[in-house]
């Protein structure tokens, strides 16, 4: 007799737990469905992390004398000739000449008061930074005669030509977009090798839809996408720093021109007595595939 009531106070107890029972069984489930919907997508962000930059070597196709009384800012292309900036105050110039030449051509000193940095070429005119006086000169390429003076704020260091944009560079590690008319700024852009911002963005280019640019104090030429600001892609200049940093710290690796019909860069550096034209068996794709970190 007391069998009975002791097995219906345990099916009345066995009623009140399952539910419960079922509401953490209940939970479990969902929580180790949500912990299986949230591994795929952990292992796809693998997908999307910064590809590491594509490595060139310092490909020489050619080298031909440069000035060593050059203390080169910036480098770009005219036809068939070069023309190229030095700086420091009391000695700047501008100085056209023939690419293929023996550095003959002519010279254009500029005041005292001035600075020259980086220059480039956009509708037939050409534009020159100047360091810390906040003008850009506009002159005419082929005389060099000033035909008016642009204003900007902060440093000029670097300067190219992007379809119908110029971008400058200011010594950090972002570029600004401006309009050639005005020098007004459309949008700036930050560069990141990987994770780690690029400071010290000295003279630019434009090739292969990418902007290229020296880095101040470093042996490589970094290649860097204009819509994301990662570098995708650098060129080892060791081999032409060596050459002629040995005698002096500050005569460092700058200047850079894309030349169209030889398809290279132009390049050379502060008080080098050579300039090389470097071409790349391959060009960078501006976005790159990304690659998985495992």
């Amino acid at each position: 007799m007391q069998f009975f009531p002791r097995f219906y106070a345990h099916r009345a107890f066995g009623h009140r737990l399952w539910p419960l029972v079922t509401v953490t069984l209940l939970l479990l489930s969902l929580n180790s469905c949500t912990r299986l919907s949230a591994e795929p997508s952990l292992a796809n962000s693998s997908l999307h992390r910064t590809p590491v930059p594509t490595l060139y070597d310092c490909e020489i196709a050619k080298t031909l004398p440069h000035s060593r009384r050059s203390f080169t800012q910036g480098l770009v292309v005219d036809g068939d000739d070069l023309i190229e900036s030095s700086g420091l105050y009391g000695k700047s110039f501008i100085h056209r000449y023939p690419i293929s030449g023996d550095e003959a051509g002519y010279y254009k000193p500029l005041p005292e008061s001035l600075f020259a940095e980086s220059l480039t070429l956009m509708n037939g005119q050409l534009f020159l930074l100047t360091w810390k006086s906040g003008r850009a000169l506009v002159l005419d390429p082929d005389t060099l005669s000033v035909r008016k003076t642009l204003t900007y704020q902060g440093e000029g260091w670097g300067l190219t030509r992007l379809n119908h944009q110029l971008v400058m560079s200011n010594g950090s590690h972002q570029l600004t977009f401006r309009n050639p008319d005005d020098f007004s700024i459309n949008r700036t852009l930050d560069v990141y090798d990987n994770q780690e911002p690029v400071s010290n963005l000295n003279d630019l280019s434009a090739a292969y839809g990418l902007i290229w640019a020296n880095v101040w104090h470093e042996s490589y030429i970094a290649a860097i996408d204009p819509d994301s600001g990662q570098v995708v892609a650098k060129i080892d200049c060791q081999n032409l720093t060596r050459r002629h940093r040995s005698y002096d710290r500050d005569n460092v690796l700058n200047g850079i021109a894309w030349d169209e019909q030889r398809q290279g860069f132009w390049v050379t550096g502060k008080r080098w007595n050579k300039r090389y034209l470097i071409q790349l068996d391959t060009p960078p794709s501006r976005h790159p595939t990304p690659t998985v970190k495992k």
